[in-house]
């Protein structure tokens, strides 16, 4: 789901295909496909999601700390157990 990280972070796509929109809200139809050896830099702060929509990829993350991710919509967050 959109969530956002305040740093900059630099994904580099190993294995697989790293789908990888920009925005607010998930939009399937705003999702730019990434194959093997692409860089994709994201400065922080920028909305975005991705999905694994054609199987399993591998990215390697690059950031300099301290690391965050907030999720534009709190419910959104897995991390949180008691929604009310």
């Amino acid at each position: 789901m959109p969530h956002k990280h305040p740093e900059d972070r630099i994904y580099t796509v190993i294995s697989g295909i790293f789908y990888i929109g920009l925005g607010l809200e998930f939009d399937a139809d705003k999702l730019e496909a990434y194959p093997p050896g692409s860089v994709i830099v994201l400065p922080g702060n920028s909305p975005h999601f991705h999905w694994a929509k054609s199987g399993e990829y591998v990215t390697q993350v690059t950031a300099i700390g301290p690391l965050g991710m907030e999720y534009i919509n709190p419910n959104d967050d897995p991390r949180i157990e008691n929604r009310e």
